[in-house]
Parts: structure tokens; C-alpha cells; sequence
């Protein structure tokens, strides 16, 4: 005896669906094809800006040519580039890294020659050596301050015969805010 099993396959319908209305189905009832709701939120997007500043170059003071048998002025210069963010109250100041004086020695006679650093191009108002003081505020760009060395030759001032040769000192440029 031959058995024929048959399948039914039964797609889904409305058969299927027993817990959906008929105006649910069919779309046709309270609500249907109105138009979309919405609603709508308010955020906030915050972000804070710290004060900060950097020191993003240097140029060293280079001085001309130093005569210490013939009195003068031998100018240098120098700068420093700074940034930080606008509105922010900086102080610049420069000293020598290691703590002394502004001299420039020799490494291999440890002769000295004495200088001074300004921020005016006559030479006239020292640079700013130690923290404190006159603050300025930041424009939010890139700042260049420069700096202006002298060496004076004079009775009693450097005047004395300095071995030939290099000399250099360190500094160690500050910015605080």
C-alpha cells in the first residue's frame, strides 16, 4: 500500500494573524495614512576651554663680533614665539639655565663675557628675568616677542682681553599664565 503524504502550505494571512484587527491590516481606520507624528528634544553640546600657553619656537641671540680692545655696544638678537589661547594673561621671562649671572663662557679657557638682555630695541628696559610682574593677554594667535642682547665694552666692563673663541650661555625661556 502506498502512502502519498501531501504538504500544505499555508502563507500568512489574515488567518495568521488572529490578535490584529482588520482596520489594522488593511489600514484603514482611526490613524491610518494621517500624515507621520513627531516629537522633538533639546540637547546641548558643551565643550571647555582651559587657559593654556606654549612656547612654540626660539631664535638665539646672536651678537656681532665682540672687540674687547675697543669700547662699544655689540648688539644681538633673539625671539620667542608663543601662543595661547586668546584672552589669557601671559608673563614671558628669560634666565640663564643655569642660576648666575648673564655671562657667556668659554668652554675651553672659562673666560667670561657679561650681557644684558631688553625688550625694546634702544635697550633700554631689561627683559624680564624672573616670574611676576606686567602680564599681557594673548590674542589667541601666534605672539613673537623679541629680545635684544648687548655686550658693553667700557673701562671696567668687559674690558678686560678675553680669549679668542665661541662663548655661550643656556637660557631657559619661561611663559606662565
Amino acid at each position: 500500500m502506498k502512502k502519498q503524504i501531501v504538504t500544505l502550505l499555508v502563507p500568512l494571512s489574515l488567518l495568521a494573524l488572529p490578535a490584529l484587527s482588520l482596520a489594522a491590516v488593511t489600514g484603514t481606520g482611526m490613524g491610518a495614512n494621517t500624515g507621520s507624528a513627531t516629537a522633538t528634544g533639546t540637547l546641548i553640546a558643551t565643550a571647555s576651554v582651559s587657559a593654556k600657553c606654549v612656547i612654540t619656537s626660539t631664535t638665539n641671540v646672536v651678537f656681532t663680533s665682540v672687540d674687547p680692545t675697543t669700547n662699544g655696544n655689540y648688539d644681538g638678537a633673539g625671539s620667542i614665539v608663543t601662543k595661547c589661547s586668546k584672552g589669557t594673561l601671559e608673563f614671558l621671562f628669560v634666565a640663564p639655565t643655569v642660576a648666575g649671572a648673564l655671562a657667556m663662557k668659554s668652554p675651553t679657557t672659562l673666560d667670561s663675557i657679561t650681557y644684558g638682555l631688553y625688550s625694546d630695541a634702544a635697550r633700554t628696559t631689561a627683559f624680564p628675568s624672573v616670574t611676576g610682574g606686567a602680564k599681557t593677554t594673548q590674542p589667541g594667535t601666534s605672539v613673537t616677542t623679541n629680545l635684544y642682547g648687548r655686550v658693553v665694552v667700557a673701562s671696567g666692563v668687559n674690558d678686560s682681553i678675553a680669549a679668542a673663541g665661541d662663548y655661550t650661555q643656556a637660557l631657559t625661556a619661561t611663559i606662565e599664565w
